[in-house]
């Protein structure tokens, strides 16, 4: 029987509790340590997964390796601590988005190709169930060719006293914050990479420093059409958060489940369970710990490559007022 893969976590704030719970679930892996600089960050930590705690990386490296971390530091911190873990060996999961700037994305992945270590970004939901039946509907011939792709992050977020609002800590505003999500779900059922974006942010409410409220347009290698809405300050969470229209039919993706439906049906179709967080979280988790142990397992996933450059494009577009142009590393969207 393999030992299960003893990982740490890097920075103990609230989404680091969703991988410390899929750490504790999984027989594949063990929650060795936790680091954080905040001592009462360290505290909860300590007390609720059991696990030693560290003040830096340092200290941890000084009393045990782990085999793997997860990183839940603010973006701006990314390169410095996933550097540090890789020279000493460590493979990584980093927290979304892989860096604020392209520039250092690759720099990441780079260094890791030469630690020879995984470096992977968090990208839960390409392990939603409704997401990965939606893709099988599409291969399938449901929809037809896919015409028009929407999806639609809004929701009234109490971000004002956060860091996700400081510029200099976060590298952006709700495009930065949620711009990987609208990516992963897009790359999930996409016909093709995205060639290129245009977009426009509306009035700053929540602070005069950073975007709130964005609509990034975008088209597909094949020219499909889509679009992305994300907002903190307007709420349509009860709503679908994914649309694909083909020329036979339609797909909608909502937070309770799934609808289909043919162009000659009166009625959608249900289908899947919806959103379950902590099964993305898990889910996300084995792929990472059998890509380690599979001899031809992924590295360095070049997903989290494109969703940094969607997002840089989209800052590009708003500043140019015209399209920009997207490369795109995965040679089919949502096979990564």
């Amino acid at each position: 029987m393999t030992a299960p893969l003893k990982m740490a976590i890097v920075g103990c704030g609230a989404i680091a509790e969703s991988h410390a719970t899929a750490i504790g679930s999984s027989d594949n892996a063990e929650l060795v340590a936790a680091v954080d600089s905040v001592e009462d960050a360290r505290q909860r930590a300590h007390d609720s997964w059991g696990c030693s705690t560290f003040t830096s990386i340092s200290e941890m490296l000084g009393s045990d390796v782990p085999d793997a971390a997860v990183v839940c530091t603010p973006p701006s911190s990314h390169r410095s601590v996933v550097t540090q873990l890789l020279d000493s060996g460590v493979h990584v999961l980093c927290e979304k988005p892989l860096a604020p700037r392209l520039a250092d994305a690759e720099a990441m992945v780079a260094h890791a190709d030469a630690a020879s270590r995984a470096l992977a970004v968090s990208a839960k939901f390409r392990y939603v169930d409704d997401l990965l039946e939606a893709r099988k509907l599409i291969d399938s011939g449901f929809i037809g060719r896919p015409v028009y792709y929407e999806v639609t992050f809004c929701a009234r977020v109490p971000v004002a006293d956060k860091w996700s609002v400081q510029r200099e800590v976060a590298g952006g505003g709700v495009v930065m914050d949620n711009g990987c999500h609208a990516y992963d779900v897009l790359s999930t059922v996409l016909d093709s990479p995205v060639a290129g974006v245009s977009a426009a942010f509306t009035h700053r409410t929540v602070t005069p420093d950073l975007e709130d409220t964005a609509e990034i347009q975008f088209r597909t290698r094949s020219g499909t059409l889509g679009r992305v809405a994300l907002s903190w300050t307007y709420f349509t969470k009860d709503l679908d958060y994914l649309m694909v229209q083909g020329t036979e039919g339609g797909i909608r993706i909502g937070w309770t489940g799934g609808l289909k439906r043919r162009h000659d049906d009166r009625e959608w179709t249900p289908f899947g369970t919806g959103y379950d967080k902590s099964a993305a979280f898990a889910g996300q988790l084995d792929a990472f710990v059998v890509g380690l142990r599979e001899p031809d397992g992924y590295m360095n996933s070049l997903n989290g490559l494109d969703a940094v450059e969607f997002i840089e494009q989209a800052y590009r577009a708003e500043q140019s007022g015209s399209w920009e142009d997207c490369v795109g590393r995965e040679s089919l969207a949502g096979r990564s």
